[in-house]
């Protein structure tokens, strides 16, 4: 099969929010060596002359949005166009509108996925670099941490909009949530589960004027992406709080009508009550998942972190420290409680084929 041949199974797709002259720019040198289709969103954005201009191009599908409705929404706009109007397609690639996706290196990815059919392909950029914007550079790499902590996978550049996707893919990447920024790194943490492999393509690191086109918002999109470790964090706290409430009652109780081993059992029922508390809300709120076995493993998990809490703190203090025991013991929990996360997500409440 000829290239121009192969390129025309390829489709690019962009979406667009309150473009500038720079995406009809982008446009036009991907018409000159892009013989497949282009299919622009515009999410809402105000700018209709530009997208009247785009339109005029033959090669160019412009969709519409009444009104913004996120980067992801726009993206699953766009899957679904190609699913229901152009089934020609093999793949199809996703560009930012902004300029930063240099036309060689779009084409560097089409030609990637001729080679590789079964893969996600990513335009990985190189963050190490001394012109890269703090705000990318810090972004990228707490995503990256993060990322790894939540999937167990290890990716250069979690934030990359230039992506090759097999259209085979489409129909289980459109069953993923996120209406915004989020349903990108959504995309990465699925892949795992649906046995779909990565590939990282080396692309040439631009930024125009700092970034300051990006839509992204710090906060905001960086909580939508956080989120699972951050409602761990917090169910974490709300267990132990209930555990410290109810020794409390428990005692108060106990300390009546048995005075010599009433500690004993409000640290039992209360830790009893609290885990279960803690199990229930990972498994249906935090991780979504599980099986008739993650019970089980959740409290075998329990009492693996709670010897080893103790047994790590007393062999540091004796063998080393012999001070500083408070201190010792809060970073040896903590330690325990990324450890704690990445199993409950890997092994406890692991997605099976036939949860329950």
């Amino acid at each position: 099969m000829k290239d121009g041949d192969m390129m025309k199974e390829v489709g690019i797709i962009m979406p667009a929010y309150q473009p500038d002259e720079k995406t009809i720019r982008v446009i036009e040198e991907l018409r000159h060596v892009h013989e497949g289709p282009i299919i622009i969103v515009n999410d809402g954005s105000d700018a209709s002359y530009i997208f009247n201009k785009l339109a005029t191009f033959p090669e160019v599908t412009v969709l519409h949005h009444a009104m913004n409705q996120g980067k992801g929404r726009a993206l699953k706009t766009a899957f679904h166009y190609v699913l229901n109007e152009r089934p020609d397609l093999r793949s199809i690639v996703t560009i930012d509108a902004d300029g930063q996706h240099l036309t060689k290196d779009i084409i560097k990815l089409i030609q990637s996925l001729h080679e590789t059919a079964d893969a996600l392909l990513l335009g990985v950029r190189n963050f190490s670099q001394k012109h890269i914007p703090f705000r990318s550079k810090f972004g990228n790499e707490c995503t990256k941490i993060i990322y790894r902590l939540i999937v167990g996978t290890k990716i250069s550049d979690t934030q990359t909009g230039l992506r090759g996707i097999p259209t085979k893919f489409l129909p289980a990447l459109l069953q993923i949530t996120g209406e915004r920024f989020e349903y990108e790194m959504n995309i990465l943490a699925n892949l795992k589960e649906l046995q779909i492999p990565i590939v990282e393509i080396p692309i040439e690191t631009v930024y125009l004027e700092s970034n300051k086109s990006s839509h992204f918002r710090p906060l905001h999109d960086s909580f939508q992406i956080y989120k699972v470790f951050l409602v761990y964090a917090i169910v974490s706290g709300a267990s132990f709080f209930i555990d410290i409430l109810l020794f409390f009652l428990f005692a108060k109780i106990f300390k009546i009508v048995a005075p010599m081993s009433f500690i004993v059992i409000a640290t039992v029922l209360a830790r009893l009550l609290s885990s279960l508390f803690n199990y229930y809300v990972n498994r249906y709120a935090v991780f979504k998942s599980g099986s008739k076995k993650s019970f089980y493993r959740y409290y075998v998990l329990a009492v693996f972190i709670m010897l080893a809490s103790a047994s790590l703190v007393q062999l540091l203090y004796s063998e080393w420290l012999h001070n500083g025991e408070v201190l010792l013991k809060v970073l040896v929990d903590t330690t325990l409680f990324i450890v704690a996360f990445i199993v409950q997500r890997k092994w406890v409440f692991k997605k099976e084929k036939h949860a329950s």
